[in-house]
């Protein structure tokens, strides 16, 4: 049985020089195209946020958001389909085998906030992801 491994691979950074009130969203999504005549499988999708998000001139130093609120997923796209198949990170598990598979999408998320006056928000925070798709015979 060949096998045609592929990556997708996606780092998204937002990074600010001066203190902020709101930090928006972090979205992103990239795309690959697919052999339909060949069965498609997950084999890992992985994300990993680096930096964070520091309140300072409030009451105290807080850290918001430094680790595990990223969230990564993949969107297969279907020959004839509307609806797509969705997974999840962190999977180190091989999906089933899927068949008319055109393309997949590999998108993060980190969701923004906003911090009231006196407040103010130091940024420097970044994702990266992957995941690994085998396309079988």
């Amino acid at each position: 049985m060949a096998t045609t491994r592929r990556m997708l691979q996606l780092y998204v950074d937002q990074v600010s020089d001066e203190l902020v009130t709101e930090v928006f969203s972090l979205v992103e999504e990239v795309f690959i195209v697919l052999d339909p005549a060949k069965k498609t499988v997950i084999r890992e999708i992985s994300v990993e946020e680096f930096g964070g998000v520091v309140a300072s001139q409030a009451p105290g130093i807080v850290p918001i958001g430094w680790t595990d609120r990223a969230a990564a997923r993949v969107r297969l796209f279907f020959a004839g389909r509307r609806e797509t198949e969705a997974f999840y990170a962190p999977s180190h598990v091989e999906s089933p085998e899927m068949e008319n598979v055109i393309g997949a999408g590999l998108g993060v998320l980190e969701l923004g906030f906003s911090i009231g006056s006196p407040g103010k928000l130091g940024l420097a925070r970044g994702i990266g992801a992957h995941a690994y798709i085998d396309e079988r015979d």
